[in-house]
């Protein structure tokens, strides 16, 4: 997952298992993407890849759909977690490719850092 997303990025920019011990309860919901941010050139096929990118997390399994690429599901375990921080890894990519999510102290917004400064910002759906 993280392969085809760092992918999609570096392109539109030029220049889990079961029983983790953490939650990852913050992460949990329907996020949908509202920019992105760390992009040297391309801005708008940045925004707008991010603006058509959405996350779902349920349990300890995580869905990701791009323009690219619907519903994307992996299951992860979550190797960190502080207040506003998740720091986990999925089944498919393993614990050496590790993905950070940042959330505001409200929980209505994420940020997940993909990496050489570039991130994209998420709201959180009402379900």
């Amino acid at each position: 997952m993280r392969k085809l997303v760092l992918a999609l990025a570096i392109t539109m920019a030029p220049a889990a298992s079961i029983g983790c011990k953490h939650s990852g309860s913050k992460l949990e919901g329907h996020w949908r993407g509202t920019r992105a941010d760390g992009v040297s050139a391309a801005q708008d096929a940045a925004n707008a890849f991010a603006t058509s990118t959405e996350i779902t997390a349920r349990g300890n399994v995580i869905t990701v759909s791009t323009p690219s690429s619907k519903g994307q599901q992996g299951t992860f375990v979550v190797d960190s977690e502080n207040a506003n921080t998740v720091v986990l890894h999925t089944d498919k990519d393993g614990p050496a490719n590790k993905e950070t999510f940042a959330f505001s102290d409200d929980g209505k917004t994420m940020v997940w850092r993909l990496g050489e400064g570039r991130t994209i910002t998420f709201q959180k759906i009402k379900e």
